[in-house]
């Protein structure tokens, strides 16, 4: 069975979790933080998570992760056949990842466990995610999905990473992420009535909400 590692306030590990459950794998969670320290390192050698533990070893890096999995189970596509379309959908995911996700982290403190809000750091991320979002906005398509009629790995990734993104665009700067991109509040709807979604978005709150009462 596999094992995965992590916490459900991470919104890296909801788009593991959720993408296990739509693939249909049997798994086991194994709560951890994530901490540069041995003996995680030998899980996740940038103390990381999610990581999973398989049969061949172990991986973190969630879009490795998620490359994997999906060829576990080829019988339930979520990916493209064709390799540019498959060059498409990972340039998504970069973009997604590079210049909204990793950026908008950078302020994850002041916004999610009330640290003090660093006004260079906010100055400076600004700039990179709206660039980052107006390169979103070119490569996506809404028909339903980001890039065509058939959901891939890129919805749950880019799902997960806006679940967060937006809550800090609007927290610090007041900026509707969702607004600025024509289609994108239906697409949120559509991927928030999934059943896996439902269930996983469920049990992130609870551990946020966990969180904030400790």
């Amino acid at each position: 069975m596999i094992k995965l590692y992590g916490s459900a306030i991470s919104n890296y590990y909801c788009m593991a979790k959720v993408f296990m459950l739509e693939k249909g794998f049997d798994f086991e969670e194994i709560y951890i933080a994530p901490t540069y320290s041995e003996p995680f390192l030998e899980l996740s050698p940038m103390g990381k998570i999610p990581c999973i533990e398989v049969d061949e070893g172990y991986l973190s890096e969630t879009t490795a992760i998620l490359g994997f999995l999906e060829s576990c189970v080829p019988e339930v596509p979520m990916m493209e056949s064709d390799g540019f379309r498959r060059a498409q959908m990972a340039q998504l995911i970069k973009v997604t990842e590079l210049y909204i996700g990793i950026e908008s982290a950078r302020l994850n403190s002041s916004v999610f466990f009330g640290g003090e809000l660093n006004q260079a750091i906010a100055d400076s991320v600004k700039p990179t995610m709206e660039r980052g979002v107006a390169a979103f906005n070119r490569l996506t398509r809404f028909s339903p999905y980001l890039l065509g009629s058939e959901i891939t790995i890129a919805d749950f990734f880019a799902y997960y990473t806006f679940s967060n993104a937006r809550i800090i665009a609007k927290k610090i700067w007041g900026w509707d992420l969702v607004a600025d991109i024509p289609g994108l509040r239906e697409w949120v709807r559509l991927m928030s009535e999934r059943p896996m979604i439902v269930q996983v978005n469920k049990a992130n709150k609870e551990a946020m909400a966990q969180l904030s009462a400790g």
